[in-house]
């Protein structure tokens, strides 16, 4: 199983033909967190507000067809401690990465996850034991 990034799913409803090409040329089983979930959809209502509410149930209907397809891992109380210890491990070194990809990789180390698809390699190439798979 494969995490999906938020990034790769903005990317995915933006019609991205480099993650579509990931996606359909790869066999494994792909997931996305509860947070990704959270931050897309942060995304969507600042695009209804800011954009058009067409544009916003264009790209909502594009982003529940495609939630459909993908397994959802929530957050979770043992997902959170996980999450502390990775925040632990990475303030001791000095490195400051966002709450959010800390409480993904959280959820992956929890469920024994060790990829993701990301455009933001450089926060998830600090976590240990998460492979990073860009595009």
């Amino acid at each position: 199983m494969i995490v999906l990034d938020t990034t790769a799913c903005i990317d995915y409803l933006r019609g991205n033909p480099n993650i579509e090409k990931i996606l359909t040329q790869n066999n494994d089983i792909f997931a996305i967190t509860s947070v990704s979930i959270y931050e897309v959809s942060i995304g969507l209502e600042r695009t209804k507000k800011i954009k058009s509410s067409k544009i916003y149930h264009s790209q909502l209907a594009v982003w529940n067809k495609f939630r459909a397809l993908l397994k959802i891992l929530d957050l979770t109380e043992n997902t959170a401690e996980k999450a502390a210890e990775i925040y632990d491990i990475l303030n001791q070194k000095g490195q400051i990465v966002d709450d959010n990809d800390i409480l993904i990789a959280g959820i992956m180390r929890s469920t024994n996850i060790t990829s993701i698809i990301t455009r933001n390699v450089k926060h998830f190439k600090s976590i240990p034991d998460i492979s990073v798979l860009s595009y």
